[in-house]
């Protein structure tokens, strides 16, 4: 897997997904940052590596990790 992790963090009042130093836009909720974040992922190109999505854990210990399919189409664009 490549070193790429996706991570659903608090902001401004509200839920970002965060790659490297990189916020996304605000959402309302976690689970609609992690919906984005899925498909920001999906778009990736990185070779034949996939992503993974760290978000806070449903129990509010921690957190949760989910590996995530990149494109691995070869396409440039």
């Amino acid at each position: 897997m490549a070193d790429i992790t996706y991570q659903v963090v608090p902001h401004d009042n509200g839920w970002a997904y965060k790659l490297g130093d990189t916020l996304s836009e605000t959402y309302a909720t976690a689970d609609e940052a992690i919906v984005h974040a899925r498909d920001a992922a999906s778009r990736q190109k990185i070779g034949d590596g996939d992503a993974l999505l760290a978000y806070p854990a449903p129990d509010g210990r921690g957190w949760a990790f989910q590996e995530l399919e990149t494109d691995k189409s070869g396409s440039r664009l």
